[in-house]
């Protein structure tokens, strides 16, 4: 198979490495099945089976890569001897082709409004305490702050803040899906007030300047069009004094992030409600749903290296700049920390998240 350099661009470790050669056949075989409803369920098929054998992988304490591209040359195999199975289908439905903040928009709406209650209120509540207070960032400051989720998604994080005791959550998102549903679990909470959400795009934020004691962004401006204009609006609406969290994801990344990369290619043209009906026929979960297709299917993944996000947060007035060393006990920086048996391999250097004042 012949590989442009739009591949290459998206997914780097198919160039060279020793993930290349099993992702390339991974993704030639992807490439030969027709445009079948069949077809497209086997392709996003290929997510969950290959993210359960990297966790596997990655949990054996010793160099995956044997487990990896074994698992990526099984897969392959077996679409390949699914070729046969496609006659007398119909055609899938078209890609969709809007424009790319709608889509992104409905990906995360959809996926988020599947939480079970575990999975919207206790469990953020949790990560985000231990990532503060591991990365010696006191709870007890935020008793008195307003806090910004700018693009919140379903509002579980910004649920989370006002449960750790903040003052008052704000969360704006411009997906109308997830507005809607955090506005619906919200209202229908008993004993939590002062929790909003408002429409809006975190690239042109509908606040004046200086408005917020806390502005928080994770994991959402490696998904637009423009991820340093972001960086700009979040120290913009940002109170002189206050607090800035930022996470965005990781370059380099290990195999964590080739392996999903991989899969974007592979699942290029699935149709994102195909891709949740196969997963959730598959019996996943809906926070693994949205685990595993958060990335692998959003339209824009940029990743980045520390010091590029470093550097942006300085130009835009951004001070006392640092990089959170530690997290909760399954994220990636948390396992570098510990040191866990080729970390780096796995995971290159964690996750991107970064504290900030102004």
């Amino acid at each position: 198979m012949i590989l442009n350099d739009d591949d290459f661009a998206r997914a780097p470790c198919l160039r060279e490495g020793p993930l290349s050669l099993t992702g390339r056949r991974l993704l030639d075989e992807a490439r030969k099945l027709p445009n079948t409803p069949w077809a497209q369920s086997l392709r996003a098929l290929a997510v969950p089976y290959l993210w359960h054998s990297m966790e596997r992988a990655f949990s054996a304490q010793s160099d995956p890569t044997a487990a990896l591209t074994e698992a990526m040359t099984r897969w392959a195999t077996f679409m390949q001897a699914s070729e046969r199975v496609h006659d007398g289908w119909p055609q899938a439905a078209e890609r969709d082709e809007r424009d790319v903040e709608a889509v992104t928009g409905d990906h995360y709406g959809s996926l988020f409004a599947g939480f079970d209650p575990m999975s919207y209120w206790e469990e953020p509540k949790r990560l985000l305490e231990a990532r503060l207070e591991r990365n010696g960032v006191p709870l007890e400051g935020f008793d008195s702050a307003d806090v910004l989720d700018a693009g919140c998604g379903g509002g579980r994080y910004t649920v989370a803040w006002r449960l750790l005791g903040a003052k008052s959550a704000t969360g704006i998102d411009m997906s109308e899906i997830g507005i809607a549903d955090a506005r619906r679990r919200v209202e229908a909470a008993p004993d939590l007030s002062r929790v909003s959400f408002e429409l809006g795009n975190v690239l042109d934020l509908p606040i004046e300047s200086d408005r917020f004691d806390v502005v928080f962004s994770n994991g959402v401006l490696h998904h637009s069009k423009d991820w340093k204009k972001g960086i700009a609006e979040l120290v913009r609406v940002l109170k002189p004094g206050g607090f800035g969290w930022l996470y965005l994801i990781e370059n380099p990344g290990g195999y964590f992030w080739d392996l999903i990369e991989i899969l974007r290619l592979v699942t290029d043209g699935v149709s994102r409600e195909a891709a949740r009906d196969a997963l959730r026929a598959a019996g996943i979960p809906p926070n693994r749903r949205f685990y595993m297709l958060d990335h692998v299917m959003v339209p824009i993944n940029i990743r980045l290296s520390p010091e590029e996000i470093e550097s942006a947060l300085v130009e835009n007035g951004a001070r006392q700049v640092r990089r959170f060393t530690r997290g909760a006990d399954f994220d990636r920086i948390e396992q570098i920390h510990r040191g866990e048996p080729y970390a780096e391999m796995k995971f290159g250097v964690g996750e991107n998240r970064f504290a900030f004042s102004k």
